[in-house]
């Protein structure tokens, strides 16, 4: 977006308009001093007072393809948004979703299938669910997609190994789950466009990026990343999509005062 366009957005937002939005967690639950350096895991606290603030706006909360075809429809998509959970890890399905059945929220979950009920390459003190309590949590009604079969940066591969990894991982969840799956997200969040290309020929009506506001497009939704340092204030603001400027102009302005501070020193 333009500057002048960001201006607009925030003004409308200011007041009331209630723009969707998509949010994309990993980890919910208590882990090991150090056994977090991503900052993914929230606490089990903050994540429930996550939901009383997005209740608190007034959000209907939906699954990620859901909120899609709302949005393609003449139903509109505007007080509605989307809670994500990427790679499937055992403390988030047994801490964070249960909360949202709970309260009869719908969410979307992205799985390595290739990894079900095993460690997490990334995090080797995590385990990833299993089968069956995939199979448990999509006849709950929790929307399960795929997140590629091996957790692998697909961006980092070339056409043809994207396409492999999102056509098995699809067809892996479907025969687990016995119907349709047509939502995937990229692992770390990231996609170039033979990524895209990738997805669109492996049969997904919709892909998830992890890259912060932007032009909703269907292989390549947006979602903005929630960390454990995402605060109440910082959770409104990725609401609203205007994190990224906010936290950019903010960015400016230390960097200008630094530089300020040194040409003074320097005198």
């Amino acid at each position: 977006m333009t500057a002048t366009s960001w201006l607009a957005h925030a003004g409308n937002a200011a007041l009331g308009r209630r723009y969707p939005f998509v949010l994309c967690y990993h980890g919910v639950g208590s882990v090991g001093a150090g056994a977090d350096p991503e900052k993914i895991f929230l606490s089990t606290e903050l994540f429930e007072h996550h939901l009383e603030v997005i209740a608190g706006q007034g959000y209907e909360l939906l699954s990620v393809g859901e909120l899609w075809r709302q949005m393609r429809s003449d139903v509109g998509a505007a007080g509605k948004g989307s809670i994500t959970f990427d790679d499937g890890l055992t403390r988030t399905t047994r801490h964070a979703i249960p909360l949202l059945l709970e309260r009869g929220i719908g969410c979307s979950l992205f799985v390595p299938t290739g990894l079900l009920g095993k460690t997490h390459p990334d995090a080797p003190s995590e385990s990833i669910a299993t089968a069956q309590e995939i199979k448990e949590l999509a006849a709950a009604g929790v929307e399960i997609g795929a997140h590629s079969v091996d957790h692998v940066d697909l961006a980092r591969m070339s056409y043809a190994q994207a396409l492999d990894q999102m056509r098995r991982s699809r067809e892996m969840l479907e025969d687990l789950l016995g119907k349709p799956v047509t939502t995937m997200a990229y692992p770390f969040g990231s996609a170039s466009a033979d990524t895209v290309r990738a997805a669109r020929e492996a049969g997904y009506e919709l892909a998830c990026a992890c890259s912060g506001p932007g032009e909703w497009l269907p292989w390549m939704l947006p979602r903005e990343p929630v960390y454990a340092t995402s605060s109440p204030v910082r959770l409104r603001l990725k609401m609203a999509g205007l994190y990224g400027p906010v936290h950019a102009l903010g960015g400016a302005r230390r960097t200008l005062r630094r530089r300020v501070g040194r040409a003074e020193s320097s005198r």
